[in-house]
């Protein structure tokens, strides 16, 4: 119960928390971009184009293919999104994305508060 967690453990936790709430507010910014415009949004279709490739990219190495994925779905549902018709139940997947990521994010910063302080002794 007591247990010191270890460094690389630590980590990988507070990088997780932070990449997580910092993912969830950036998916939150890309849904307000793809509703900017009432029936399309081409600023919406460039930024979710130019996410897109970013995460096709990162997914492209083995060590980053989650986080690449995410990306690449993250980039997807923005060009989805900016789209008139099916584009508001896109910014319906984002907004609740995002605000999964933030929830994650924060529980795993919570972890690695946690965990700090149990080094700290």
């Amino acid at each position: 119960m007591g247990d010191i967690v270890p460094r690389n453990q630590l980590v990988k936790q507070g990088f997780t928390g932070f990449a997580g709430v910092g993912g969830g507010v950036a998916l939150l910014i890309l849904q307000g971009i793809a509703h900017l415009g009432k029936a399309f949004s081409l600023p919406g279709l460039i930024v979710g184009g130019v996410i897109s490739v970013i995460g096709a990219v990162v997914a492209s190495s083995p060590e980053d293919r989650r986080a690449g994925m995410v990306t690449l779905g993250a980039g997807a549902l923005t060009v989805v999104g900016s789209l008139p018709g099916i584009g508001g139940l896109a910014r319906g997947l984002m907004v609740a994305g995002g605000v999964v990521l933030i929830g994650a994010g924060l529980w795993s910063l919570f972890k690695f508060w946690r965990n700090l302080r149990k080094r700290r002794g």
